[in-house]
This record gives structure tokens, sequence and C-alpha cells, in this order.
């Protein structure tokens, strides 16, 4: 049977090890958000693009299979 240190010892280690990952984590999705922010402008721009596209006659659009 666990003493009351082993056990104390056993829970500070893992909650240690779980406030350690999830710190990890939390930077990794500023990162993901960070880098998603910075596809926002370019997908913007090619959205204006391609409607503008859209209105010449020569240009044919593919047709998206459902």
């Amino acid at each position: 049977m666990d003493t009351p240190q082993e056990l104390y010892d056993e829970t500070k280690t893992r909650l240690d090890l779980n406030i350690a990952k999830a710190q990890m984590l939390e930077r990794e999705i500023q990162e993901k958000v960070a880098e998603k922010n910075q596809l926002m402008q370019p997908i913007m721009e090619d959205q204006g693009a391609l409607k503008q596209l859209e209105k010449l006659s020569d240009v044919v659009q593919p047709v998206e299979s459902k």
C-alpha cells in the first residue's frame, strides 16, 4: 500500500505533467490561430479576384460535383 507521501508525490507529478502538456497545447493553438489569420487576407483577395474574373465571358468555371 502506498504511503501518503508516495500518493502525494505521484499526484503532484501527474499534475505537473498535465499542466505542462496543457501549456504546450495552448502555445500550439495560438500558433495555429496566428497561421490561420495570416491566410485570411490572401483568401479574401483571391475571392475578390475570382468574383471579378467570373464576370468575364471567356472564363469557364469548374462544375463542382456533389
